[in-house]
């Protein structure tokens, strides 16, 4: 297959390849071309494809794969950054322009993303141009998004499910399930994000930036499926694995699975503890364990304070009166007063004025409350 069949990464169609930047002649966008396209261009456009489809978790693995194989190029580079920020063009109907919408917004300006920057290095003078406009539009867009997410008050639960079956686009038996927890949670006191409700005065609006600040700010996490495949769709996976991510660095964070049966969750998690739907009074008893879990970690943070572990650089909470403790996130022994000590580290970390936590600096504002933190 010849390299003029290279697609272009927003609309598909074909491109007409002419030097290191190629401009489509059907929707304007602007690609980056490799000096090795050719070798990989049958990955390249499948990776391409599952990245307009939002499938960024798929498509970065076959960025990745490409450059195991290859010399680091640009096109690839860029491509990852786009999936690393879960990067869609969408066409605007008046314009026909294609614009970039973010449906992975992170803390992290993508004018620091790593991709994004090894990409600028490799660039010719015409590609780092093209590069850099194009990285602006994004990091504007994400400063909009912060704006909406620094003045949503923060959750205590997040309810992943999926909402419509792609097959018969009715709803599912999963938002049924899923409005009878968030009922229950609401009523014990507990602040909710389920979609269905949240986000139903949010009507033309991108839902990112309060997807975002619930995945950040939730302690829980409940992710409900009735098929297989629920599982695996691409914007409940989408928010399970962000939120899986951030538990990393948050070892208070809790990720429930709720299920028919074990053999439907991800291979990763078919082995943990999970909730059967079959079970007699399985949504009220997945509510009682989720309010007991956040009055235990409202008792313990009473009494302990924040620190980073020495040895895996983790967010954890320790008793300040303990000379050592072992780390619950790689079960390594620490000196508590130094572990503090690193969490409080004045060069790279800042309390909020509003909710008084402790959190690395960033250009977006609190973690935790979205407020705008001050310089």
């Amino acid at each position: 297959m010849s390299i003029e069949s290279l697609n272009c990464q927003c609309c598909g169609a074909p491109l007409k390849i002419g030097g290191s930047i190629c401009e489509c002649e059907y929707c304007s966008t602007v690609n980056f071309i490799g000096g090795e396209a050719g070798k990989y261009i049958n990955q390249l456009n499948r990776a391409n494809k599952l990245r307009q489809q939002c499938e960024f978790d798929r498509a970065y693995t076959i960025y990745d794969d490409i450059l195991s194989e290859n010399i680091p190029s640009v096109d690839i580079l860029w491509s990852q950054a786009l999936c690393e920020y879960g990067i869609e063009y969408i066409q605007d109907p008046i314009s026909s322009r294609y614009h970039p919408t973010l449906h992975r917004f992170k803390d992290i300006s993508f004018l620091n993303s790593r991709s994004f920057n090894e990409a600028v290095e490799l660039a010719d003078e015409k590609q780092k141009e093209q590069l850099k406009t194009a990285a602006e539009e994004i990091a504007r867009i994400q400063e909009e998004y912060h704006n909406i997410a620094s003045n949503e008050k923060p959750y205590d639960v997040f309810i992943c499910y999926k909402e419509t079956d792609d097959e018969t686009k009715t709803q599912t038996k999963d938002s049924e399930i899923a409005k009878q927890l968030y009922d229950i949670l609401t009523e014990l006191g507990l602040k909710v994000f389920f979609a269905r409700v949240t986000l139903q005065d949010k009507i033309g609006v991108n839902f990112e930036p309060y997807i975002f600040a619930a995945l950040k700010s939730s302690t829980v996490m409940v992710v409900l499926g009735t098929k297989a495949e629920y599982f695996n769709a691409v914007w409940v996976r989408n928010e399970w694995t962000r939120f899986y991510k951030l538990k990393e660095n948050d070892a208070q964070k809790l990720l429930l699975f709720a299920c028919n049966n074990i053999e439907d969750l991800p291979p990763a998690f078919q082995r943990k503890q999970s909730q059967l739907l079959t079970q007699e009074n399985a949504i009220p008893n997945l509510a009682y364990n989720i309010g007991k879990y956040m009055e235990k970690i409202a008792g313990e943070n009473d009494n302990l304070v924040s620190a980073t572990c020495p040895e895996c650089k983790k967010i954890i909470h320790v008793d300040p009166d303990l000379k050592a403790s072992i780390c619950p996130q790689c079960k390594k022994p620490f000196i508590v007063a130094e572990a503090i000590n690193k969490y409080s580290n004045k060069d790279r970390r800042i309390k909020c004025p509003f909710c008084g936590r402790s959190q690395e600096k960033n250009v977006y504002g609190c973690i935790f409350c979205h407020r705008k933190l001050p310089e």
